[in-house]
């Protein structure tokens, strides 16, 4: 077997201390996103439960203003898709 080079870079095996400064939180994109994937978990959430219980509460199948609740839920699970999609790519922090 070989040996690695002497002058190959191993993090940590000069300097066993080093240590690199944590991020200091979202910014910039990465904080939007997170806000978009948080406000479409809501819209789902918001509609699921509203768009359903409309669903089964309205009698002889009349139009309901609350049954249009039942569209959130697809909008913001694309929201949501975009926000997590947006985070990971701005590194995940």
């Amino acid at each position: 077997m070989s040996q690695p080079p002497e002058d190959e870079f191993e993090p940590g095996h000069q300097n066993p201390y080093h240590h690199e400064r944590p991020m200091q939180g979202a910014r910039g994109f990465g904080l939007f996103s997170k806000r978009i994937m948080i406000l479409g978990a809501v819209m789902v959430i918001i509609g699921v439960i509203g768009g359903f219980s409309a669903m089964f509460l309205v009698k002889n199948g009349s139009d309901s203003i609350f049954m249009d609740l039942l569209m959130l839920a697809p909008a913001g699970f694309l929201l949501g898709f975009a926000g997590i999609t947006g985070w990971v790519i701005s590194g995940g922090k």
